[in-house]
Parts: C-alpha cells; structure tokens; sequence
C-alpha cells in the first residue's frame, strides 16, 4: 500500500512539473506577488470558456477559484486578493477580445489567466484573434501579468501548437495541462476518466489538478530572481490588427432604424441585444460606422422557431447566419462580417433571409475595428 502510494504520488508530482511549459518574464507576476504580500489589493481574472467558468465543477470548486484561494493563502493577508471569473461557456478568444473591456479591463487587472485552447480553431483568423487578445491585455493601462492555460479535449485536440509560438514570442508564462496529462495516459498511468467524466471538462479532480499546476507556477517564479521589466514583442507571429477591438450593443450602437427588431435583455451574458420576433415586422435592422473590421455575434438555440438573417454592407451580401442549430442551447456565436485594410464609414442592413421572415432571431452584440 505505501510503496503503491508512494509510486501515485511520484507520478502526479512529475506530472505538475510537466506542466509549466515556462515562467516567461517573471517580472509583472512577482511584482502581483510582492503586492499581495504587502497587503495590497490585486485582483486575478480568468478570461476562458466553460472549463474556465466551472463547467462540472461549479462557481466555487472550478480550478479558477481553488488557484485563486491558493494565491491569497500563500501570498495575501487574508482578504486582500480579488477573484474575476470571466469564462463564458462555448466562445473562443475572439469573442474574448471583443468583452475584453467590459469583462476584464474593467476590473484593472493584476494577472489574467486566458485558457482558449480547446475553444479556437487553429486557423490564421483565430489565431490572429488570440494574439491581438494578449496584445491588448499585454499593453493595458495596469500592465497585468498574462499567463496561458493549454487545456485539451479526449481525443488530443488543442490549439496549443499554434499558442506556445505566440507565448514563446511575448514571453509570457505558459501552463499546459495536454503536456502533463496525456503523456501520462500514453503511459497508462492514469486514464482520461481520472480528469474528465465528459469529452472536454475536467471533473472536480482534474480542476483540482489544474489549479495544482498553477500553484507550482507561483511557487516556481517565487524562488526566481526578477527579470528586468517586460514589453510588448516588436513584431507578431500571426499579427495583432484586431487588438483595438470594440464592442457594440444597445447601449451605445449607432443604430438608424431597428426596423422588425427590438431592443431586449437576450441572455444574461449580454443582455443588451436585440431580438426580431416571429410576429414582428419584415423591415430592416439598420446601423452605420466606421470600421474596417466588423463581427456579429448572435444567439443560436435548438427552437424550430428560430431563423436566419442575411446581413449586407453598403448593399452588398456579406453574411447569412443562421440562428437555428440543433445542438445550441441559447449559446453566442461570433462571425466575421467585413475585412479590410482601412476604415470607411459602412451601412449595415440586417433583415430575416428568405423562409425565416415569421421566425425568431436574436443578435447580442457586434465588435468591430477602426
């Protein structure tokens, strides 16, 4: 029983080690640490999907909460360490950039965990969207530490690959649960089971496992001497032309006319959108600004009721988005609208698609560049 014991131990210990890819540039997480040390308030976001937000795990027992405990009971006073739990179950880092302000800038943040690993695709769009993300937490006004949560799916998918280069080339510190857990399946020393009881999630002792590498990684940078002071990279891997992005909802949108749509508190993670109801009328939804690129994001449900619209520029067809899927559970989904090199002032026509005039659609929010 003790040597078996011992032997588990052994594994999960090396398994943690594994994890820590790198500690980047020290500099802006030890000086969190020094901060919370000297009773000072920092606050801790976790910008994700729904393993960051608690999928499995709930508000409290999620790796985010059990890390964020853990830095206060090392590193606070008690009272002193404010927690931030930004995840929204099912979006990738592009719909991340466009809350960026509203979910996590505004809380002038000292580190940012951002895990997107299983939630982007690898393509250069996204890829593009999780750069210009760093960048623009990378360079905010509080100068946070940024560090980067490689989580995996069942069969071995992440876009870790293509996120370690970005990593590598702001030299940011970066935490990978693919590298310490699915060597040690490989291995048969443990199964997928003993992380997650679905495809995706860890259960409540793989979040505990996480936030266990997330310990080591303070502990480590703890013992480490300080680097000189960190700054943005001079160039970017994919680049970072999405990095001023802005969102737009009923608040502030310069709408014209809502035409069949009305305002309306959507889902509760936007609840500043706009619906069009099966009853309403079949006139267009119709905004104007500057931009040169533009984002719609938009309910998707498994009601048959719910439609699709078709969304022109300047009169030209750009997009027809479906809201209509049969596995949605009233989740946002973001696409691309318009990219171009420069800024103009565009006109946007929204009106439900052919079949879909006496059906439902809702659209959240949109983001868009100057």
């Amino acid at each position: 029983m003790g040597a078996a014991t011992s032997e588990k131990d052994a594994n999960r210990m090396n398994m943690v080690e594994r994890s820590l890819i790198g500690t980047g540039n020290n500099n802006r997480v030890k000086k969190a640490i020094e901060k919370a040390r000297q009773g000072r308030e920092v606050t801790i976001v976790y910008l994700g999907g729904s393993i960051t937000e608690g999928h499995s795990a709930g508000p409290e027992r999620n790796y985010a909460r059990l890390s964020c405990d853990c830095f206060s009971r090392a590193y606070g006073t008690g009272h002193n360490v404010k927690f931030v739990n930004a995840g929204m179950s099912g979006t990738n880092s592009l719909l991340g950039l466009i809350r960026v302000e509203r979910d996590v800038l505004q809380y002038e943040p000292d580190i940012v965990f951002v895990e997107f690993a299983v939630n982007d695709s690898r393509d250069t769009t996204s890829m593009k969207a999780f750069e210009s993300l760093l960048a623009r937490l990378f360079g905010s006004e509080t100068h946070p530490a940024v560090v980067l949560l490689f989580t995996v799916m069942e069969t071995g998918y992440s876009a870790q690959n293509e996120m370690e280069q970005i990593g590598e080339r702001f030299d940011i510190p970066m935490i990978s649960v693919k590298d310490a857990v699915m060597m040690e399946i490989q291995a048969g020393k443990m199964t997928w089971q003993d992380y997650s009881n679905d495809s995706t999630h860890p259960d409540l002792n793989g979040h505990e496992l996480i936030a266990e590498f997330i310990k080591y990684y303070y502990a480590t940078v703890d013992r480490e001497e300080e680097d000189a002071e960190s700054r943005l990279p001079q160039s970017f891997v994919y680049g970072d032309e999405f990095r001023g992005m802005k969102m737009l909802d009923a608040v502030d949108a310069p709408v014209l006319s809502l035409g069949g749509f009305e305002k309306a508190n959507t889902i509760s993670q936007f609840p500043n959108g706009w619906t069009h109801r099966a009853d309403a009328s079949d006139e267009s939804y119709v905004l104007e600004l500057d931009c040169k690129n533009l984002f719609i994001v938009y309910k998707e449900s498994q009601e048959p009721r719910t439609g699709a619209i078709d969304l022109r520029v300047d009169g030209e067809l750009a997009l027809t988005a479906d809201g209509y899927m049969s596995s949605g559970w009233n989740n946002p989904v973001t696409k691309m609208v318009l990219n171009k090199e420069s800024a103009n002032r565009r006109k946007v026509d929204i009106r439900m698609a052919e079949g879909s005039k006496h059906k439902e659609f809702s659209i959240l929010a949109f983001g868009y560049c100057l």
